[in-house]
């Protein structure tokens, strides 16, 4: 393949995914304006300023999109846990994960409206969603295993922890962002560190 075909190839390549970029930054204004139900294939057309077929080349219906979304928001999450530095004991390294979620959340406010308030639980995007929270649970997992390794982290099923921590991280953050609109957002981070470093670390 000669380099003027291969340029071709990548400047399309990258193309496509600037255009899916912007299906999704209008489907996420106005999702967050209408709500998922209230919202349809033809606003996101209007609001992405393309013809309506074009998004049916990347994206299969409303739920689809949705589903990509949600995807993001665990990128989001991932992202802003996977840097975090293990601390010298278990409350250290737990109220640095609570504080780089809870940053994280306070930047994308919007999406968690839309993961939190929008879904059916017995859809198939539910269940999607399901899914990928095992995937972004597995690195906590795998961390909390090597603490009680080293002694910094209390005896325990580490995936059962790991659901505790993801369950107790995600009912503050809902309180923080949804029902406190982020005025309370420091208080419920604070309280959730705290609560959580006292039940991971080894007792005395």
């Amino acid at each position: 393949m000669s380099a003027s075909v291969l340029d071709r190839a990548q400047r399309a390549e990258l193309a496509k995914a600037a255009r899916r970029e912007e299906i999704l930054g209008a489907a996420r204004r106005v999702f967050a304006e209408r709500g998922f139900r209230g919202t349809t294939i033809a606003d996101i057309a209007e609001e992405a300023k393309i013809a309506l077929g074009t998004i049916y080349l990347y994206f299969s219906s409303k739920e689809d999109v949705f589903a990509a979304l949600n995807q993001r928001f665990n990128e989001v999450i991932m992202s802003a846990t996977r840097g975090v530095a293990p601390g010298r004991s278990a409350a250290e390294t737990t109220r640095r994960y609570v504080d780089s979620v809870f940053l994280a959340c306070a930047e994308n406010r919007d999406l968690i409206r839309l993961v939190v308030l929008n879904t059916d639980p017995e859809s198939d995007i539910a269940k999607r969603m399901r899914k990928a929270d095992t995937e972004r649970n597995r690195p906590l997992v795998h961390a909390l295993g090597r603490g009680m390794e080293s002694g910094t982290v209390r005896n325990g099923d580490p995936e059962i922890m790991a659901n505790l921590v993801r369950g107790a991280v995600s009912m503050a953050v809902y309180q923080a962002f949804i029902v406190s609109d982020g005025a309370e957002a420091e208080k419920y981070r604070d309280a959730c560190g705290d609560m959580l470093s006292a039940y991971l670390t080894p007792p005395a």
